[in-house]
């Protein structure tokens, strides 16, 4: 080339010129930060419209005794049980460590599931209905998938669990919202809605803890195969019954050709786990594979081995025998402590599950106004937004408080409700502040939202 000639420019560019290089320190890559002027780059818009679903996560606790609704308490966790199936399994892991699990689970997982559904939750069950989550809420999103758009209407307890209603929006549907009372959902409220697809937590329902009452679980199964609708039965805290025997899920009251049944082992085991079930009819085996491939091609292998021997060699039943009475014991403790402090308390969802709701007297302060006096004697408490719920419209229960129980001892529920109670001696007529009988608790560990 010779000088004066001109610029060219090389077709193809040489590798050398398109390469990465490293800037040196504080140097800018003009290119990348310098826009160009009257140059719009129009991207397609983001079509997602929900809101974010924040759990907690684990870290220091701001409350010295913390009523958190929270998974389970990790004091508990099986150490000693997981860390011994782990080492045999990795032992022996072969191929299985490197390669894709099937999508639906490992076949040993799914029997494990389905013998302890039979047994526990009345539930007969081919474990080819079984597909394994990433938890309840990936459950949920490919329950959405499988069934909603725009033109769909979804029927879901009011309040009902936030990640729900969150996942079943994202999808574009339509809520419809079911009345509460002390049986349940209200299933007439459910005439001339158009909903194809129901979501409940009959066994102990978040936030309120009242259990769906026989006869309106017959009249949910009923009213679903006179529609052609599909029950998502979100039965999380169903291992925790501490009032009478356990209940027949719905899935086992019918031939479950209408109920989505779905588990998790979040409550159980701990949410760090992430591992859940949904139990399908069997006309949405093969749809809910595929999407179960479509969303993650699987769970981690040896999460999901481990878990299949700690319930079939039967760790996982001495496991919850033990959590059941720790569990047990404070919730005894705190209703004793409720009654002491404020006599005959307007307390619900105290038979199972691992968390109770007051309804505040109507001389007392509103729930939020209650959380902040507790927050400032070093508890906490929760409104039911707080807690995780989802309202339709205007709040519903600004009078409502909810109470998780699994992360406290005994003692320190005592002390937290004494807390409670010294705080509001000071705005509430008719009570005297009690003296605190310290018991060196504090909430060191972290806790989490219902993570599912």
């Amino acid at each position: 080339m010779r000088s004066g000639s001109g610029t060219f420019v090389a077709d193809p560019l040489p590798d050398d010129c398109v390469g990465a290089v490293q800037q040196p320190a504080g140097v800018t890559d003009v290119a990348r930060d310098t826009a160009v002027p009257g140059r719009d780059v129009r991207h397609p818009p983001v079509l997602l419209k929900t809101k974010a679903l924040q759990m907690a996560r684990s870290g220091i606790g701001e409350h010295r005794i913390d009523f958190r609704y929270c998974s389970a308490n990790w004091r508990n966790f099986p150490l000693r049980e997981w860390r011994q199936f782990m080492i045999e399994n990795v032992s022996r892991a072969s191929a299985n460590i490197s390669g894709y699990s099937p999508p639906e689970g490992l076949p040993e997982l799914r029997q494990a599931i389905a013998d302890h559904v039979s047994t526990n939750r009345a539930i007969a069950v081919d474990p080819e209905q079984v597909v394994v989550t990433a938890g309840a809420q990936e459950a949920l999103n490919l329950i959405g998938r499988l069934f909603i758009q725009p033109s769909v209407r979804v029927a879901v307890e009011n309040p009902c669990y936030r990640g729900a209603a969150y996942a079943f929006q994202s999808y574009g549907c339509t809520l419809v919202p079911l009345p509460l009372d002390d049986q349940g959902a209200r299933i007439d409220s459910l005439e001339g809605t158009g909903a194809s697809l129901i979501y409940v937590t009959p066994s102990h329902q978040f936030p309120t803890g009242v259990t769906m009452s026989q006869r309106r679980r017959l009249e949910l199964l009923s009213w679903a195969e006179s529609n052609g609708a599909y029950i998502v039965e979100d039965d999380y805290d169903s291992d925790f019954r501490y009032d009478g025997p356990p209940l027949t899920a719905l899935a086992g009251l019918n031939d479950n050709t209408s109920v989505i049944y779905l588990g998790t082992f979040s409550k159980s085991v701990g949410s760090g786990l992430r591992t859940g079930y949904a139990i399908v009819p069997r006309q949405l085996i093969e749809p809910m594979r595929h999407v179960k491939a479509l969303a993650s091609c699987g769970n981690p292998w040896i999460e999901q081995i481990v878990l299949a021997d700690f319930i079939g060699r039967g760790a996982f039943e001495r496991h919850l025998r033990r959590i059941r009475q720790a569990y047990g014991q404070t919730r005894a403790a705190l209703l004793d402590a409720m009654e002491t402090h404020f006599g005959p308390a307007d307390i619900s969802g105290a038979a199972g599950g691992m968390h109770v709701m007051w309804k505040l007297p109507s001389h007392f302060p509103t729930a939020a106004e209650v959380a902040s006096i507790a927050a400032a004697e070093g508890v906490g408490i929760y409104t039911v937004a707080q807690a995780g719920a989802y309202e339709f419209g205007p709040q519903q229960s600004p009078r409502d408080i909810v109470l998780g129980y699994s992360l406290l001892t005994p003692e320190a529920a005592k002390e937290g409700v004494a807390r409670i109670a010294h705080g509001l001696s000071r705005v509430a007529p008719g009570l005297s502040a009690p003296p605190i009988a310290e018991t060196g608790w504090r909430a060191r560990d972290g806790v989490a939202a219902r993570a599912l």
